[in-house]
């Protein structure tokens, strides 16, 4: 177990201030487009313009990362940030809220870096816990954002963007004064093309990690994306509702990560885990898609989203730590890794959104308890490297 030590401390501060930055700015994205389009086509694009970017240039800086240094790539990408989220908070038309999405999208490839810095300083055994600080560091930052947004943007909408740009710009600070370089000077390193995202799925090892992660990630975002209207159809919730739901479901992962991920580990280990969690997410979908059928929805709800949780807080840091241990260079590797996630990010939401308009609602979560099933096929036989 790692002990806790000032670049554990700095990391968690970074990665929490740009998750936090990310949810203040997310509740308050359809009411910026809709001072200037009512178009929601023209909207969603505007969420799925941020991943796409990050699905594009995450991996080149995890390999920038790799080659010239973790901190000057968390310096840049938080600057770069803090530029986007001025252009949201004084957008004066439709294309600058576009823009402010695209330029936060190219620099957001930090969490890898931050990642990748975290691999650095911890032994291949303490990882799983360091990765379990990121985790944290996330749902702490995926609670918090949406309620200061709601908050500040209540007072003055120009607000939150200009609290998200303070905040990357006093995470940068904190780098540049604070963390040291942990890459070595002149290390030969691979050069970098978007043909890796492909060569590297010709190592079964790394392979069955990413096409794992897909389906958890296709699973995750399409459930995101539907969840709040799904509640407002079955039990009338509104955004303090919904945002109380998302809450809970970010303190259980915290809870997981920080107090139980461990224990856990010593008692099982990772491949089992691995699976565990996907099954928990699985049911927890599964108990979703049976509200409109049920008596007792409200319960349902709370089992599932529980068990959503649960699973979440399971997965997310013990793959990540998983990947760290089979392959060098794994800045790039974590990179190309939040790219697959990135892209799941992007054609997730589109898949659940089309289930629940065509289909019905609850089918979107069914489809996303299957590709919770997928995943935990798809990771079966996985070998281990020790």
């Amino acid at each position: 177990m790692p002990k806790f030590n000032f670049k554990y401390a700095t990391i968690f501060l970074i990665v929490f201030l740009d998750l936090l930055g990310v949810g203040i700015v997310l509740p308050l994205l359809p009411f910026y487009a809709e001072k200037f389009t009512s178009n929601a086509i023209i909207i969603t694009s505007m969420v799925t313009a941020y991943s796409l970017m990050s699905f594009i240039f995450t991996p080149i800086l995890g390999h920038f990362s790799d080659k010239y240094g973790r901190k000057p790539i968390l310096i840049i990408s938080q600057l770069g940030s803090a530029v986007g989220y001025l252009f949201l908070a004084f957008a004066s038309s439709i294309y600058i809220l576009f823009l402010s999405r695209i330029i936060d999208g190219i620099t957001g490839g930090n969490i890898s870096t931050a990642q990748a810095y975290i691999t650095d300083i911890s032994s291949k055994e303490e990882r799983r816990k360091a990765f379990g600080i990121i985790g944290a560091a996330f749902g702490l930052g995926f609670m918090l954002g949406p309620t200061i947004g709601g908050l500040l943007g209540h007072i003055n909408i120009m607000l939150p963007g200009i609290f998200g740009a303070v905040m990357a710009t006093g995470a940068s600070i904190l780098v540049y004064l604070k963390l040291p370089e942990t890459t070595v000077k002149g290390k030969e390193v691979e050069k970098y093309s978007f043909k890796q995202m492909f060569s590297v799925l010709k190592n079964n090892f790394v392979a069955k990690i990413i096409i794992t992660s897909i389906f958890f990630g296709l699973a995750f975002s399409g459930m995101q994306s539907v969840f709040s209207l799904y509640n407002q159809k079955l039990l009338g919730f509104q955004e303090r509702e919904n945002g109380l739901l998302f809450g809970y479901i970010g303190l259980i992962s915290i809870l997981m990560q920080v107090y139980f991920l461990r224990k856990l580990e010593k008692k099982y280990g990772d491949k089992p885990l691995i699976k565990i969690s996907l099954i928990a997410d699985m049911i927890g979908l599964f108990l979703l898609f049976l509200m409109p059928f049920v008596q007792f929805k409200l319960l349902f709800l709370m089992l599932g989203i529980t068990m959503f949780g649960f699973g979440n807080g399971i997965f997310n840091p013990t793959i990540r730590a998983l990947l760290t241990k089979g392959v060098d260079q794994y800045g790039k590797y974590l990179g190309i890794f939040a790219s697959y996630i990135s892209l799941t990010m992007i054609f997730g939401p589109i898949i659940s959104g089309f289930l629940y308009e065509t289909v019905g609602p609850s089918i979107s979560f069914l489809a996303s308890s299957v590709l919770m099933l997928l995943g935990v096929i798809s990771f079966w036989g996985i070998k281990i490297k020790e």
